[in-house]
């Protein structure tokens, strides 16, 4: 049976400003609550590999504002508005203060959470985000952002026929074709909204071009982590968003966050990519190992 469908996933929502954001849980009487926050361009099903990989840990995750079944919450967007709606769905969901994962922007979001609102946070694995990026040089940010999200930004511009073309598109992609699974293809499914011949990404440009601006900062001056004192991991893939090297962070960047960041421990992870960290099962394994740490 498909991880995200299985009878230990449900669906839930959480009022927040603006209306209800969706999402899903998964092992519904785990010992722990871990919460799960994804991408620019993603949805909650990016965890279902995770939810196998921690079955005695409940996992709650939601749809971002303006993604998923949160694709109609309003706007504005941006990382502080995303950290304002986890922390009520904590508020809602959980009896006392969670495991907090963030992957890629997800991290940012969850940064933001345990600098404002520490005490909803026990332990905190951000992977591969959650660092800022420094402010480009030469070029605008909405330059910056087509750069480095130009394929997902495409996409989202695009219309499909069927699933099945969805689908097609997904496995063409560099970073999956290799690790193809029926979890990834439930998280592409799940994205897809309308009626055929006119499906299209749940995704609004509009809330990814705003969510995207926020992760560019001045890493000497960026306060990354506030007054939260829990224990924080870091988990990064020398592979990026196509496959290619180097990963979002170069060896000599992380190098400068272990300087200024020393109460977060920083660990790289081999042969996996931005994508297959989290979607495959070695990867979604070894993030399991890293927030079995801190339960």
């Amino acid at each position: 049976m498909d991880s995200a469908v299985s009878s230990s996933y449900r669906p839930i929502s959480a009022a927040v400003r603006g209306g209800r954001l969706h999402g899903g849980e998964w092992n519904p009487f785990g010992a722990t609550t871990v919460v799960a926050v994804h991408g620019i361009t993603a949805n909650h099903r990016t965890f279902a590999v995770l939810a196998e990989a921690l079955p005695q840990h409940r996992l709650l995750a939601p749809d971002l504002r303006g993604r998923g079944a949160s694709r109609t919450l309003p706007g504005p967007w941006g990382i502080d508005r995303h950290a304002e709606d986890v922390a009520g769905l904590i508020t809602a969901s959980a009896e006392g203060p969670v495991v907090l994962l963030g992957h890629s922007m997800g991290g940012f979001v969850a940064a933001a959470l345990v600098r404002r609102f520490p005490d909803l946070v026990s332990g905190l694995v951000l992977v591969d985000g959650g660092l800022p990026f420094p402010p480009p040089v030469g070029i605008d940010a909405d330059q910056a952002i087509a750069q480095t999200l130009g394929p997902a930004l495409k996409r989202l511009q695009q219309t499909f026929p069927s699933r099945e073309a969805y689908r097609q598109f997904w496995q063409a992609h560099p970073a999956l074709r290799e690790a193809w699974s029926d979890a990834i293809a439930d998280y592409v499914d799940y994205d897809l909204v309308g009626s055929p011949p006119e499906l299209r990404s749940s995704v609004s440009s509009q809330a990814v071009h705003q969510d995207a601006r926020d992760q560019y900062q001045d890493p000497d001056t960026a306060d990354v982590l506030g007054d939260y004192s829990g224990p924080a991991r870091l988990l990064v893939v020398s592979r990026g968003l196509l496959d290619q090297p180097p990963g979002l962070y170069p060896k000599e960047q992380l190098g400068r966050w272990r300087s200024r960041l020393p109460s977060l421990t920083i660990d790289e992870v081999p042969q996996l990519n931005h994508y297959t960290l989290m979607l495959h099962p070695s990867g979604a394994a070894q993030v399991a190992a890293v927030v079995c740490t801190l339960c």
